[in-house]
This record gives C-alpha cells, structure tokens and sequence, in this order.
C-alpha cells in the first residue's frame, strides 16, 4: 500500500462543463482511474467569449487529486471524448514547501539594477543658458 502512495502525484483539473451536473460524470472519470480528489469541484457559471460547441456559457470547475502519473493520459482522453466536457486541462501544481515553482529557473534574490544614463552627450558641445535680458538682446541684434 505505502508503494501505491508512494507513486501518486499531486495534480489540478480544470474543466469547462456545458451543466454543472455533468461534473459528476468527471469525478467518475477520475474515481475510474484510481484519482483521488483531496479538494472537491469548485464550480462557477462563465459567458464564452465566443462561442465553444454551440454554447454561449458553461461552468468552469477546478480542483486537487492526485493519482498514478500511467493514469493521466487516459484521463485525460477520456475527457477529451466526453461531450459534456468542452475544454479540460491536468496541470502539476507548483511546490508551495520549497516556494519555487515547477519549471522555472533559479529565483533571483534582488531586483536589476541600472545603470544612470549619461548626462549630456559627449559629441554635442556645451551651449550655456541665456537670461531672459540677454535672450531679448540677442533678438534685437538679429532684427537690426
């Protein structure tokens, strides 16, 4: 038995459902392929933002199982030829414990830095400021 709970996997299910009565017909899916459910279906109404199979709205559901990494593909081909089931996805959770996530690269401990940009280019030269008197002299010169 300890083999047996050695070789599950932690996994989540989304489905997106026509009815939300069709969420028992997954449970049975995955109940049939030795899946055990550690958190029920948390379902919600949804409106598609386009339509899926003829229909407008349906219910998306998520939640936690885990089960034998052998069983995954047939779950999931059982759902995909199910037709009270529109979309499905199995995903493996990120590990919370060790707080990275599965897949990604080593966690940077700070944030980039930058580097200042330069305050004047170098290949312009220096023109200095003119005063508001010494701007209306100058003007006064070019009109003449």
């Amino acid at each position: 038995m300890e083999d047996m709970e050695k070789a599950q996997k932690e996994y989540e299910i989304g489905v997106l459902v026509r009815k939300e009565e069709d969420l028992a017909e997954v449970r049975r899916f995955l109940e049939q392929h030795q899946a055990v459910l550690s958190a029920d279906f948390q379902a919600k109404k949804i409106a598609f933002a386009y339509p899926i199979e003829h229909q407008d709205d349906g219910f998306f559901a998520f939640a936690s199982f885990s089960s034998d990494p052998a069983g995954i593909p047939q779950i999931e081909n059982d759902l995909r030829t199910e037709r009270s089931v529109l979309r499905s996805l199995i995903t493996i959770p990120p590990k919370a414990a060790t707080g990275g996530t599965a897949g990604m690269g080593k966690k940077r401990d700070s944030a980039p830095t930058r580097r200042a940009a330069p305050a004047a280019s170098s290949s312009a030269p220096f023109v200095p400021t003119l005063s508001n008197e010494a701007l209306e002299k100058k003007i006064e010169e070019m009109l003449k």
